[in-house]
C-alpha cells in the first residue's frame, strides 16, 4: 500500500511535494549526484575545497585542458554532453536536451542572480580566479533563489560556508534542492540524487539550470561563464 493518501488521484503530486520540505526524502534509487559534482579522489583527496586557492586541483581529471585553453569554441551542449554524458537516467537526459535547447548564452538565472553573485564577491573583497571552483558554484546556487539567499547570506564567508547557520524555514522546494546540492558539493556526501534532480514535478526549470550549471562550475572553473553559444 503506498503511503500516500492520495495515491492514484490528481492531488498524489501535491502531497509528494508536501513531503519533501524540509526533509526531501530521497526515491527509489537513482545515481549519486556528487560523482558528478567533485574530483575523483573525493573531497579529502582534492585541494579546491577551500575558498582561498589560486590554483584548480591538479588530480581533477574532470577539468579538461580543452576547455580551459578554447573556451571560447566551445559550446555549452558539448560541456553539457562531457559532464553528463555517462549517465543512464533517460529522465535527465531529456531535461539536458531542453536546457541546451534554450541556452541563450547565459549561464546565470538572470540578471539579478549575476549581479547579488558578483556583488558578494566584491563585498568580500574576493577576485573570481582565486577561489575554488567549489566556492564558485556554492555561491552561484545560493545566490540563484531569493528566498534562499535571505536566510544563507550570513552563513556566507570568505573562507567557506557554515550551513549550520542555515534555517529552512518557509523554504520552497527548488530553493531546498539548490541548498542540498551545494551542501553536497561543499561537504562530498551525498544529499540529493539525480533522479529526483532529473524529475520535473519536483524540481521546476528554473531550479535545474542553476543546479546544472553549478555542476559545470565545480568540474570546469569560471571560465564557464565565458560560454556564449
Amino acid at each position: 500500500m503506498s503511503k500516500l493518501f492520495m495515491y492514484g488521484t490528481s492531488l498524489e503530486g501535491i502531497e509528494q511535494l508536501m513531503m519533501l520540505v524540509p526533509n526531501f526524502q530521497p526515491k527509489r534509487s537513482g545515481i549519486v549526484i556528487n560523482n558528478y559534482f567533485n574530483c575523483k579522489g573525493g573531497v579529502k583527496d582534492c585541494n579546491c575545497n577551500v575558498a582561498n586557492v589560486s590554483n584548480r586541483c591538479d588530480t581533477c581529471v574532470y577539468i579538461h585542458p580543452s576547455i580551459m585553453l578554447n573556451v571560447d569554441k566551445v559550446e555549452y551542449k558539448h560541456i553539457i554532453r562531457d559532464c553528463f554524458g555517462k549517465i543512464k537516467n533517460h529522465f535527465l537526459k531529456d531535461r539536458l536536451k531542453l536546457l541546451t535547447s534554450n541556452f541563450k548564452g547565459e549561464i546565470f538565472l538572470n540578471h539579478n542572480h549575476k549581479e547579488i553573485f558578483y556583488h558578494v564577491l566584491n563585498k568580500q573583497d574576493i577576485y573570481i580566479d582565486d577561489i575554488s571552483p567549489r566556492y564558485i558554484a556554492i555561491l552561484f546556487l545560493l545566490t540563484a533563489d531569493e528566498m534562499l539567499w535571505k536566510i544563507s547570506e550570513h552563513a556566507v564567508k570568505p573562507n567557506g560556508f557554515d550551513f549550520s547557520q542555515i534555517c529552512l524555514k518557509q523554504i520552497s522546494t527548488e530553493g531546498y534542492a539548490m541548498y542540498q546540492t551545494a551542501k553536497t558539493i561543499w561537504t562530498g556526501k551525498e544529499y540529493i540524487k539525480i533522479s529526483e534532480i532529473a524529475d520535473e514535478d519536483l524540481i521546476d526549470e528554473i531550479a535545474f539550470k542553476a543546479i546544472i550549471n553549478s555542476a559545470l562550475i565545480t568540474r570546469y572553473g569560471a571560465d564557464i561563464f565565458l560560454i556564449t553559444k
